[in-house]
């Protein structure tokens, strides 16, 4: 295979940038769509809310094999696994091409520090259902240079405020020159975006 679908795509950022919240089964309790819970005492699995409705009272016995469905009062509930955990964010500012390898100079010196921008609907936009793109919610401010930068041609994220490993990275357009004495280098909001390639 070749590609990936917009679904897989969406779905991937979401798990990178967004909050996954997972909310503990309650009897008599409405639910929608994309709703997502566990049981109080968890089987290790994530299910779904497929088909809105209010779930019934008592709970009943929740079908565990993956991708199989239950019937909870009028909720369908799709049987999921769970993921991931969830992993930190810092961006980064680069003075060359990372390349896949994560190698490309990073910024140093004169105050330089990665921003920390964590996996949450608050702080980066639900993914474009047709393969569009998540971009920073609101402004990324870097420390303000106390020494030349110099010309920031790249950006990337990281799961460490140093070291670490590299998620994304990709070209600023067009570069900056930082400078010491300069305001604080900043992506405005939403003009960090990411997407898939």
């Amino acid at each position: 295979m070749s590609a990936m679908s917009n679904f897989t795509e969406v779905e991937i950022r979401a798990a990178n940038f967004r909050t996954t919240t997972v909310t503990v089964r309650g009897n008599n309790t409405p639910y929608t769509a994309g709703n997502r819970m566990m049981l109080g005492t968890s089987d290790l699995n994530v299910y779904e809310c497929i088909t809105a409705g209010t779930s019934t009272n008592p709970a009943p016995s929740f079908n565990t094999a993956l991708g199989s469905t239950t019937a909870d009062g009028t909720v369908i509930w799709l049987t999921l696994k769970q993921g991931l955990p969830k992993r930190p964010i810092w961006v980064a500012l680069h003075t060359a091409d990372p390349t896949d390898a994560g190698t490309g100079a990073e910024v140093t010196g004169g105050s330089y520090a990665r921003v920390q921008v964590d996996p949450a609907d608050a702080n980066w936009s639900a993914p474009d259902a047709t393969g569009g793109l998540t971009a920073n919610v609101s402004d990324i401010v870097f420390p303000a240079p106390t020494a030349n930068w110099g010309s920031i041609t790249h950006t990337s994220t990281w799961d460490r405020g140093t070291g670490g490993n590299m998620g994304y990275y990709g070209a600023l357009t067009p570069a900056k020159t930082v400078n010491n004495g300069d305001p604080a280098p900043r992506f405005p909001a939403g003009s960090l975006t990411i997407t898939h390639a």
